[in-house]
């Protein structure tokens, strides 16, 4: 177990069905925090099984937290933050099941909160995220220098306070912040949950902090090849779903934040842009994207929230 800091650190992992990658992240993440609860929403058979092999199996520092149903990835993190909470965690950490921290992922997060001057203004420790190659797999964007997003790669030597939004995964926060912004919204279900709790951070005076030494190996989904004349395009899609909820959420999002982070609203007009010109251009079953996108945008005007299938 973890022996680098008085504090105590729980890790809150949420699993669908995981593959053997969970069980890599597993055995690398239990030598560096105190406490795992695993919130496993709605997996059945050898699935669920496994998981309850490992509670059964393991020290008592891990335990799980079996749902009957999938109730969203919002819900199912805040039932582990609670029972983390309430055990006396002073740092909570979120974990995907498929996100495989390094070995001193959690030390080099920790040293950066203690030499960080300003710790009353700490909200979140957010690692430097890579494939597993090593490659930088997903930017931060910072708003050091101003009203533009800078979008750029972590390096290992880097420390940013100004990181406008932080990912969930690899996340740590101190259980203070969190009794004191809120917990996840339960009703955005998956998608735009982080982006969320970010400025909620933001708006309160806390700040976000990308610590480049502290690395994430993080999966960024399946990619799919496609010819256009004699070039050959990589890209990710999502299914209608979740267009659904990236919508729907992004949208709430926008309303509730758009005027006091501007930056962000005009990051997201591009972004909305660039998605469009990929499904019209490039992706496949582009009519129920497209009513799936459109259900999501009047949901998220008119303040829906939950899950809703296609």
């Amino acid at each position: 177990m973890r022996v680098t800091t008085e504090d105590s650190i729980s890790a809150i992992i949420v699993t669908f069905y995981p593959d053997d990658r969970f069980f890599e992240m597993l055995e690398s993440i239990d030598k560096q925090v105190d406490n795992i609860w695993i919130v496993d929403n709605g997996s059945t058979g050898l699935s669920r099984a496994k998981l309850e092999g490992l509670v059964n199996d393991t020290h008592t520092s891990l335990k799980l937290i079996s749902n009957n149903e999938n109730l969203g990835l919002a819900t199912a993190q805040n039932q582990g933050i609670k029972e983390a909470i309430n055990l006396g965690s002073n740092w909570i950490l979120l974990l995907d099941q498929d996100s495989i921290p390094a070995n001193d992922m959690i030390e080099k997060m920790v040293s950066a909160a203690e030499e960080y001057e300003d710790k009353e203004c700490l909200g979140m420790i957010t690692p430097r995220h890579e494939d597993d190659d090593g490659m930088p797999s997903i930017p931060s964007y910072s708003v050091k220098y101003g009203f533009r997003l800078q979008r750029y790669f972590m390096k290992a030597n880097d420390v940013d306070d100004m990181l406008a939004f932080g990912l969930a995964s690899g996340s740590l926060i101190p259980s203070k912040v969190l009794q004191k912004v809120g917990l996840m919204r339960d009703d955005f279900w998956i998608d735009y949950i982080d982006y969320d709790f970010s400025f909620r951070l933001r708006k309160l005076g806390y700040k976000i902090i990308g610590v480049g030494a502290a690395s994430l190996r993080h999966r960024l989904g399946e990619s799919f090849n496609k010819h256009i004349g004699n070039i050959k395009v990589t890209y990710r899609a999502h299914p209608a779903f979740r267009r659904y909820t990236i919508y729907r959420n992004r949208i709430r999002v926008i309303r509730e934040y758009g005027l006091e982070f501007p930056n962000f609203l005009i990051f997201e007009m591009l972004s909305i842009s660039k998605d469009f010109m990929k499904l019209v251009f490039i992706e496949d079953n582009k009519k129920k994207k497209l009513n799936a996108i459109l259900s999501g945008i009047i949901d998220g005007i008119i303040g829906r929230g939950g899950l809703r299938k296609f």
